[in-house]
């Protein structure tokens, strides 16, 4: 599916009542880094985060390289909506798959909630899956809906402005709306499964950074990193 940027630019506009609220106040806005990682794979200056390599030293799961940071965490019954952004710039000679943005809620062996994943091609695609057991063959494989534009996160050191808005309905559910610059990129909806076995989370936070199955060199920069609350117009 593609995009066009003007009506991406367009609905961005016609969504949002910007209010952002007090940051200092929203659990969301407040980072730290994820698990641990290798000294000097994530760095920051002033306001901006620099990630690099790292083998992933969280327990579970089959990736082998993370260096992610991730916030504060709220319950899944919050209501109410966050837009995500970030000036992002990644430098690699390899084209690997990775993800850059994830919601979560503390599970271990399959995907979150929500994970924005960046393809090899460089194309978008939103994935969550529903954990059923304690191991990571406990796992049904999903997608969100919404589809891909075909539109790349280039990996020559060019700067993209990434937003993600999240729309919570206060009953463990939320849509998903993604932009890079300016340009509506992909969209879904998550709902929590009703499978009686499925994971029952106690809290979402998100997580920022490069968290890939295969381990590669690269650089990512992001610049003017925050979570901002906002009102959604009806």
């Amino acid at each position: 599916m593609q995009f066009i940027p003007l009506i991406g630019a367009l609905i961005l506009t016609a969504l949002l009542g910007l209010a952002p609220g007090d940051a200092r106040a929203n659990p969301l806005n407040s980072w730290e880094i994820s698990c641990s990682v290798d000294k000097g794979a994530i760095k920051r200056k002033g306001k901006t985060w620099t990630f690099r390599t790292s083998k992933n030293r969280c327990t579970g799961g089959t990736f082998n390289q993370r260096a992610e940071i991730k916030s504060k965490s709220i319950t899944p019954r919050s209501k109410g909506a966050y837009m995500f952004s970030a000036h992002v710039a990644m430098t690699s000679a390899r084209a690997e798959k990775f993800d850059i943005f994830q919601i979560h809620d503390g599970r271990r062996g399959c995907a979150p909630p929500l994970k924005v994943t960046v393809l090899k091609s460089g194309l978008l695609e939103l994935r969550s899956d529903v954990q059923t057991g304690p191991g990571t063959d406990d796992c049904i494989i999903g997608t969100l809906g919404g589809g891909k534009s075909n539109i790349k996160f280039l990996r020559d050191g060019t700067e993209h402005f990434l937003e993600i808005l999240l729309d919570f309905d206060g009953k463990g559910g939320f849509d998903v709306t993604v932009w890079i610059d300016k340009t509506l990129r992909a969209r879904g909806r998550y709902t929590p499964s009703p499978l009686p076995q499925a994971f029952k989370p106690e809290k979402y936070y998100f997580k920022h950074g490069v968290y890939s199955k295969n381990v590669f060199d690269y650089v990512l920069t992001s610049r003017e990193m925050k979570v901002r609350k906002v009102r959604l117009k009806n």
